[in-house]
């Protein structure tokens, strides 16, 4: 018979954190496009919610300070008008 391999400690996982290296302007930013979930419950949730990863990723790019600022106000002003138009075409659908 042959013997089982012997197994040493295993080393614990790291934690990434979600915001790590992030400056907290940008850690701002990128939670803007949250604010949809207060005014458009789920629908304005998962808007929101897709706006906060694109913003991260902007937020780790390596654009300049003020490009990085434009594009994630954008993504922001996007995710609303999204919302909006979304809402007026259920509201329309439904309403008749």
């Amino acid at each position: 018979m042959s013997k089982s391999p012997q197994v040493g400690p295993l080393t614990p996982l790291t934690k990434k954190k979600f915001f790590d290296g992030l400056a907290p302007w940008q850690v701002v930013l990128s939670l803007l496009p949250l604010g949809l979930l207060f005014i458009g419950g789920a629908i304005g949730g998962g808007l929101g919610a897709l706006g906060m990863g694109v913003n991260m990723k902007i937020a780790k790019t390596q654009l300049p300070t003020a490009s990085k600022v434009a594009a994630m106000l954008g993504v922001g002003l996007a995710a609303v008008v999204v919302f909006l138009v979304v809402a007026g075409l259920l509201s329309n659908a439904l309403n008749g």
